[in-house]
C-alpha cells in the first residue's frame, strides 16, 4: 500500500488507472472498505493518504470514493468510524479526507448535511487533544462551510469550537479557523448572530493585530473582510473602532518591516477593511 502511495504522488496517471480498476470491480471496493476497517493502522493510514489524493485529484472520482466510504445506504458509517478512532494520526487523515471529498461540491456535502451522526464526528474532532486532529478538522469545517445550499447553515453549532481555535498553538490551524469563520459569514448569512455570540469579530480583530504569524494575520483580515458584508457585524467591528486599529497596524507593520512595508497581499486587504468600515460606506 505505501509504495501504491509513493506511485498515485509521483504520477497523477497512477489514479485514473488505479481507480478504473478497483471500480469495476465490487470484490475491489469491498476489499478496500475492509481494509479501513483492519487491525493494522499503518495499513489504515496508508489507504487513507491514497484515498485523499484520490479525492483531490478529481470530482470524476468521487463515485469510487462513495462506494468504499457510504456503504450500501450511503451512510458513510465507515467514515464516522474513522473520524472517531483510536488513533489519532487516522482521525487526523480521516478529516483530511472528509476536506477534500468536500472540494468538488456535490453529493458529498449533501451528505454530510443530512447524516447528523458524520457531521457531529466531524466537528467533535474541532476539539480533539491531537493538533493534528485539530489542523485536519479545521481545514474540513472550513470547506464545508464553503460550500453552496444549506450546509454552511447546518454549521452553526461549529462556531464556538472554530472560534477558539483562533487561539490554538499551531499556526495552520489558526489560518484554517479564520477561513473558516470568514467562509460561514459570507455562505450562510443567517449565522450572524452566532458569529456575534461567539465574539468572533472580536477574537479575529485581535488575531489581525496582533498574532505572531503574518499568515495567520492575512488569514484573520480576509476573514473580517467576509464578515463586515454583514450588517450587524458591520456595526459591531465599528463599535470595536476596527479602522482605527488597523490603520495603526499597516503603520506599524510599515515602520517594524526589515522591508520596509507590510506583506503586499496583507496590507491591501487591511485597506480594503478599513474603506468597507468607514461611516460613509454602505455594508
Amino acid at each position: 500500500m505505501s509504495l501504491l502511495c509513493h506511485l498515485v504522488l509521483s504520477d497523477e496517471r497512477v489514479i485514473d488507472q488505479l481507480v478504473g480498476v478497483a471500480a469495476a470491480s465490487d470484490r475491489a471496493t469491498t476489499f478496500l472498505s475492509a481494509i479501513l476497517l483492519s487491525d493494522s493502522p499503518l495499513l489504515t493510514m496508508d489507504l487513507l493518504s491514497l484515498l485523499t489524493h484520490v479525492a483531490r485529484a478529481c470530482p470524476a472520482h468521487l463515485p469510487f470514493l462513495q462506494k468504499i466510504l457510504g456503504g450500501s445506504d450511503s451512510a458513510y458509517q465507515l467514515l464516522s468510524h474513522l473520524l472517531c478512532h483510536q488513533e489519532h494520526p487516522i482521525r487526523a487523515k480521516a478529516c483530511s479526507l472528509v476536506g477534500n471529498l468536500l472540494r468538488h461540491g456535490q453529493d458529498f456535502p449533501r451528505a454530510l448535511r443530512s447524516q447528523a451522526g458524520l457531521l457531529e464526528r466531524l466537528l467533535e474532532c474541532l476539539s480533539d487533544q491531537d493538533e493534528s486532529v485539530r489542523r485536519s478538522a479545521s481545514f474540513a469545517v472550513g470547506n464545508a462551510a464553503y460550500q453552496d445550499g444549506s450546509l454552511p447553515h447546518a454549521l452553526g453549532k461549529a462556531v464556538p469550537g472554530v472560534a477558539r481555535l483562533l487561539n490554538d498553538p499551531q499556526a495552520k490551524t489558526r489560518c484554517n479557523a479564520a477561513s473558516a469563520l470568514g467562509n460561514l459569514g459570507r455562505q450562510a448569512a443567517g449565522l450572524g448572530d452566532v458569529l456575534i455570540q461567539n465574539r468572533a469579530p472580536h477574537l479575529l480583530l485581535d488575531v489581525a493585530c496582533h498574532d505572531s504569524q503574518p499568515a495567520v494575520q492575512e488569514a484573520a483580515l480576509i476573514a473580517l473582510r467576509s464578515i463586515s458584508q454583514q450588517p450587524k457585524i458591520h456595526q459591531v467591528l465599528v463599535s470595536l473602532k476596527a479602522s482605527e486599529k488597523l490603520l495603526a497596524l499597516s503603520v506599524s507593520k510599515a515602520q517594524t518591516s526589515s522591508y520596509g512595508s507590510p506583506r503586499p497581499s496583507s496590507a491591501h486587504h487591511c485597506k480594503k477593511l478599513i474603506h468597507l468600515l468607514r461611516p460613509t460606506h454602505s455594508a
